[in-house]
């Protein structure tokens, strides 16, 4: 079996016949899956549970944000900002993404941090095993240093307390020898030297994570947007330049999709919007361009005159432009959107939902 492809550059038009099998095919066909956003197992959403205390589970994959459509192929579970609870750091597929989820429920419980050092044998004690005692009750953790795909852990082991004051410790060494270390207070990070049956404290080096940008977006209110490639109604490669295009007024960029109700029915009134006086509406469209012609009459029967254009366009190096997918999350944004800009080019405003002719947010 053989396959008719394109050439790397999307302006050739030559086809080339390559073996289905042949590793060159292979890599260039997944390169572009991969690159374009596209999953590698349906969409598969991610999950995060937890746990409930009572031998059941709470599915929170939905609550937490974690649940994103990309194919995650590879997570890091560790304490980032030292703060007693373990966060996430995940390595999506898609456009080779990487999202950091900060746990923000150790503050809720104590906990204990602990670290160790073997002196017989592999001196990171790999294999060990950890056992914290609540009040006759045991749980154990297992220093592997890896766990999951391709992915390496965190040279420590974090116990939750809850309300408990500390916990009764004690490792199992990769030798077989077992040693107790005794009572650990809570909140503590202790380093657990082999032979020794003491626990050592080791300091707190706290850090503050970001909080996480709005939904959908890769970018702040306050920072500058930049010039955008995109397309127009016929496929041409062109840009959003917010400066320019806000012509010392304000500028608001719209996204939408003809699929959306909530989109179409606010199409008339960011018409009347982009008609008052220092105010310019932009639409940038997430509908594929080659259904730009049933867009536009969409955007005609509305009643949408206002300057209209679709994702799609990556920008060439050295243009000086700005792809889209690095202000947006596709997967993740919630349609419409608006991007409210300043003649400065600085983003005022980030409103989600249809807007009235006002200017104004419905959600």
């Amino acid at each position: 079996m053989v396959a008719s492809s394109l050439n790397a550059e999307d302006e050739v038009d030559a086809f080339e016949k390559q073996e289905v099998g042949d590793i060159t095919y292979l890599n260039r066909h997944n390169t572009e899956m991969f690159q374009s956003g596209r999953s590698f197992s349906g969409n598969e959403r991610h999950k995060l549970w937890f746990n409930n205390a009572d031998e059941s589970f709470g599915d929170m994959s939905d609550l937490s944000g974690l649940d994103s459509p990309n194919d995650g192929r590879g997570v890091v579970a560790a304490d980032f900002d030292d703060d007693g609870d373990v966060d996430l750091f995940v390595h999506n597929i898609q456009r080779e993404r990487h999202a950091l989820y900060r746990n923000e429920l150790g503050s809720a419980g104590g906990f204990i941090k602990v670290r160790l050092k073997a002196t017989l044998g592999q001196y990171e004690a790999i294999g060990a095993t950890v056992i914290a005692t609540v009040s006759g009750n045991s749980t154990a953790q297992v220093l592997s240093r890896g766990a999951g795909f391709v992915s390496c852990q965190a040279p420590e082991l974090v116990f939750g307390l809850g309300g408990a004051p500390g916990a009764e410790v004690a490792v199992r060494w990769p030798g077989g020898v077992l040693e107790e270390f005794g009572h650990t207070e809570r909140n503590s990070r202790v380093l657990l030297v082999e032979g020794q049956g003491e626990a050592r404290a080791f300091a707190a080096h706290t850090r503050a994570l970001p909080d996480p940008l709005p939904r959908g977006f890769k970018i702040l209110v306050g920072e500058r947007l930049p010039r955008l490639a995109v397309l127009d109604a016929e496929s041409n490669k062109t840009l959003i330049d917010p400066v320019a295009l806000a012509d010392g007024g304000t500028l608001y960029i719209n996204f939408w999709a003809s699929y959306c109700g909530s989109c179409v029915k606010e199409l008339p009134d960011l018409q009347e919007l982009d008609e008052k006086p220092g105010v310019r509406v932009v639409g940038i469209s997430m509908d594929a361009p080659a259904d730009s012609s049933a867009v536009h009459e969409l955007l005609r029967k509305r009643g949408a005159r206002y300057a209209a254009f679709y994702i799609g366009r990556e920008p060439t190096e050295g243009d000086g432009l700005t792809s889209i997918t690095e202000v947006i999350d596709i997967e993740r944004l919630p349609i419409p959107s608006t991007l409210v800009v300043g003649p400065d080019g600085i983003i005022r405003n980030i409103l989600k939902g249809p807007l009235d002719a006002s200017g104004q947010a419905s959600e």
